[in-house]
């Protein structure tokens, strides 16, 4: 099975690097941060490889996407967001027709859900979004921030924390946010080359902040719907 997901990651991605190759090079990014993270909190292979797979497809919809949109210099229009707001969808049909499972392809749907309902394309609150998409989600967040974009430029790794921290609770899951201002920023800086990194990384382990780590890891060891905000 491993072996497969693996064959079918590459055949998707490798689609997307020749439509979209700066999509492509965002989703390692966000897939190395996001695997970096999950080990620190401690989460079982399996958890961490569909945290890994997930990230690695969460934007692939944007292959469906229209350029004109996507090259677009500046900020979509209102008509043109709309469109842009159909890649979860788009990406979990294509996840889907590929034969990643649920988890992965919950991922890839609802990476852009808020813990406070603000979110699309289903208005999920904390309750309904599993703990891998909000792992995900912060680290989406966090790679587009310290990323150039031709209307702004890239923020500080620091700076970016600290965007993302005032939105913790609202926006994203407290405990995500908590162990992202954790990390070293050493493991916080720009990933190059594919995104299959080992669970065992030469940084060690990270005592993270976190309240009521134990809690975390005991739902993480159930449902992928456990709820941790």
């Amino acid at each position: 099975m491993f072996q497969s997901d693996l064959g079918r990651t590459d055949t998707v991605l490798a689609a997307l690097e020749r439509k979209r190759p700066d999509v492509a090079a965002h989703s390692r990014r966000v897939a190395a941060y996001s695997v970096r993270l999950a080990v620190q909190f401690g989460l079982g292979d399996e958890v961490i490889e569909t945290i890994r797979l997930g990230a690695l497809l969460h934007d692939v919809g944007k292959m469906l996407t229209p350029s004109r949109i996507l090259d677009k210099p500046g900020r979509p229009n209102a008509r043109e967001w709309q469109e842009l707001k159909a890649h979860p969808e788009l990406g979990r049909e294509i996840c889907y027709r590929s034969g990643f499972d649920t988890d992965v392809c919950a991922i890839v749907l609802h990476h852009h859900e808020r813990c406070d309902g603000s979110g699309y394309p289903d208005r999920l609150k904390h309750p309904a979004i599993p703990y891998p998409v909000r792992i995900v989600a912060v680290m989406d967040t966090f790679d587009a921030l310290t990323s150039s974009r031709d209307y702004r430029e890239r923020l500080s790794v620091d700076a970016a924390r600290t965007l993302i921290a005032r939105s913790a609770g609202s926006k994203y899951c407290p405990w995500v946010v908590s162990g992202l201002l954790a990390l070293p920023v050493e493991m916080l800086q720009p990933v190059a080359g594919h995104a299959r990194e080992s669970a065992d990384h030469p940084e060690g382990p990270v005592i993270l902040p976190v309240a009521a780590l134990a809690d975390f890891h005991r739902q993480a060891a159930g449902s992928l719907a456990a709820s941790l905000c």
